[in-house]
């Protein structure tokens, strides 16, 4: 089986490595725990999905596992207050559940926390609720179009 973010990987030319998991993770401790490779917790990643409450924009948010989204910055750079997206809204905006969202594959805007950019090695979601993706940072922008800001 092939997951669709392998095919756009192998496009690009990038290196990357799934890890397998023996059960649905949605937490880092998840992650670590039912990961069926050494994976580090520093480098689990998680995508954020918010919706505007006014103007209902779905905008995705990427940081690093361990930082907690700030709210009131997040209002201050989208300019309005932001909620966490539903589960029908995740569905739109990434193609899959909740706890399997893959940055790469988004159908909106991503804002990158500054924080992410200090890892070499990146964990995140695949796309598949028991896959993680792993890759080197450096091919980030080769992957996705992205916007930064401190957003922890």
């Amino acid at each position: 089986m092939e997951l669709k973010v392998e095919k756009l990987l192998k496009q690009k030319r990038i290196k990357y490595r799934l890890v397998k998991l023996s059960q649905e993770a949605y937490t880092v401790a998840d992650v670590v725990k039912y990961s069926e490779g050494k994976v580090e917790p520093e480098e689990i990643c998680k995508t954020i999905i918010l919706k505007g409450k006014k103007s209902g924009e779905i905008i995705a948010t990427f940081l690093r596992g361990s930082d907690m989204l700030d709210f009131s910055k997040a209002k201050k750079l989208f300019g309005e207050r932001m909620t966490i997206a539903d589960s029908d809204e995740v569905k739109r905006a990434a193609g899959v559940e909740p706890g399997a969202v893959c940055p790469f594959l988004l159908k909106v805007l991503l804002v990158v926390d500054k924080k992410v950019l200090a890892l070499k090695r990146i964990n995140c979601g695949s796309g598949h609720h028991l896959y993680g993706l792993e890759f080197d940072l450096k091919h980030l922008t080769e992957i996705v179009t992205y916007k930064t800001a401190d957003l922890s």
